[in-house]
């Protein structure tokens, strides 16, 4: 994951750490004395503002896993295990959507568990994968020579 990405998950973890307070730790006086909520114009802006760089996210890492699935194919190694794996990841892409927009804590909760456990389940599949490649000659202008197809 680039550090571009990183920031920006961490800035993701931090408004919704944010919006997770509970309304008495968030309370803020009106002026009165009182306490009050957070405003609910800027709550609605931090949560799109964590949905679009969450969708992003999430779209960025379905791209290069179908990325890495053409890569392993070019260089003959089993790729279907990891194609019906990122196919299930990618049906949690309406899920993560619909969660995001209803600011659904809850549901993003359990959209966040299953694609955890998927990504695990992807990567473990591309080592799988990896290990299973022959070893594929390789012609370069001068001679041949024998490269593993590892990452």
């Amino acid at each position: 994951m680039s550090t571009r990405n990183i920031g920006i998950a961490i800035l993701g973890l931090v408004i919704v750490a944010a919006l997770a307070l509970p309304a008495s730790a968030a309370a803020t006086s009106n002026g009165n004395g009182q306490a009050g909520q957070i405003n609910s114009g800027l709550k609605d802006s931090l949560w799109n503002t964590y949905a679009k760089y969450r969708l992003q996210i999430y779209n960025t890492r379905v791209d290069g896993a179908n990325e890495i699935i053409s890569d392993l194919g070019n260089y003959g190694c089993p790729t279907s295990d990891l194609q019906t794996t990122v196919t299930a990841i990618a049906n949690e892409g309406s899920a993560l959507q619909d969660a995001l927009t209803n600011h659904d804590r809850d549901a993003l909760k359990t959209v966040n568990q299953d694609l955890v456990k998927l990504w695990q389940q992807f990567r473990q599949q591309a080592r799988a994968s990896i290990k299973a490649c022959s070893v594929q000659p390789v012609t370069t202008n001068s001679a041949t020579t024998t490269s593993g197809a590892g990452l």
